[in-house]
């Protein structure tokens, strides 16, 4: 049993834990494939799963866990809770189908199984990173600008968001990876929507293009979004464009072991707000960036948790004015003692 296994079980003591979410059984399993559930109590794990996903169990696991084969994942749970006396099953309802959720329920019921709701599983391992997630989430952050630094060069009037983004896809095929969410290419006034759905919109000459994308290394995130700005500036973009990377760099600065969330928001939101745009910012300053592309901590006004050494975080404010344009600078960091490190390598 490996220890982050070993804290779930031992937090939650003569309950057994149901785990359902792929990337929580990624997390603690380092299984890179889905089809089965686990289910941990005390010092015995179990992998519930269908005789087609029995091979990679066994493959994977070997003799480390229990194989409970079934044609219903709900019967294969109330038979080992039957066989092994379980009274109470804790279960993730933020990581949770609803519809699995409620049939679980339903069946654990009908057994005289009580249901113990969580809300984050895993939130409060995943939060802080291991060295080998940084190694992996650094090594995504790297591949993403490197793919964006070599599109960069290939954008022109005439091409659509939609040549663009293929373009961004082509290379993450080459460098054998994937998309850690679906690439954002917003020219002229789409710049405006922060999820933007790339489109059939020509670039033109003079143009802006908000370029939001990321990729997965070993299951693991990166984000980034630059601006691309095609020809002779406007004195507005080009005025918006310094006041982001103003908020950009000073909530850069902020960012340290100990420091609220709230104030790393705070110090990108007070530069826009004093400059008169602070209604134009319309999102929180980062997030927690790891086997999902949003996890924990929130860098946001109403945050309340604190930046701890080995965090990974986005910094990326923005300024939005609809129907004309967009302005969002974003970087993937690495919270350290004394400040962080950005692991984004691109130039702004």
């Amino acid at each position: 049993m490996n220890k982050r296994i070993s804290k779930l079980t031992e937090k939650y003591a003569d309950r057994a834990i149901l785990v359902t979410d792929p990337k929580d059984i990624f997390y603690l399993t380092e299984a890179g494939f889905d089809g089965f559930w686990l289910l941990l109590y005390k010092k015995n794990i179990f992998t519930i799963t269908s005789k087609m996903i029995e091979g990679q169990v066994k493959e994977h696991f070997g003799n480390a866990v229990k194989i409970k084969i079934a044609s219903s994942f709900t019967e294969g749970l109330t038979e080992i809770c039957r066989k092994y006396k379980i009274k109470d099953v804790c279960i993730d309802v933020s990581n949770t189908n609803v519809l699995v959720f409620d049939a679980v329920i339903k069946k654990l019921f009908n057994n005289n199984v009580s249901v113990s709701k969580i809300n984050g599983l895993t939130a409060d391992l995943r939060i802080i990173k291991s060295k080998e997630e940084i190694k992996n989430i650094k090594t995504a952050c790297e591949i993403v600008s490197d793919i964006f630094d070599k599109v960069k060069t290939q954008i022109e009037p005439g091409m659509t968001e939609t040549e663009i983004y293929f373009k961004i896809e082509e290379e993450f095929s080459k460098s054998r990876t994937s998309a850690s969410f679906k690439t954002i290419v917003a020219s002229g006034q789409h710049s405006s929507n922060p999820h933007h759905a790339s489109g059939n919109r020509k670039i033109l000459r003079n143009d802006i293009v908000l370029i939001d994308m990321g990729c997965v290394y070993k299951g693991y995130c990166s984000d980034l979004t630059r601006i691309v700005f095609l020809g002779k500036i406007s004195d507005n973009s080009e005025k918006m464009w310094s006041l982001v990377k103003q908020a950009h760099d000073i909530s850069l600065a902020a960012v340290k072991a100990g420091i609220k969330c709230s104030a790393v928001d705070s110090a990108a939101r007070d530069v826009i707000t004093k400059a008169g745009f602070g209604d134009k910012f319309i999102h929180g300053t980062g997030h927690g960036v790891g086997l999902n592309i949003h996890e924990f901590p929130s860098v946001s006004q109403n945050s309340k948790e604190i930046l701890q050494e080995n965090m990974i975080i986005t910094i990326e404010p923005g300024v939005y004015f609809p129907g004309k344009f967009g302005i969002r600078l974003e970087d993937t960091v690495l919270v350290t003692k004394k400040g962080c490190k950005v692991l984004t390598n691109t130039k702004i």
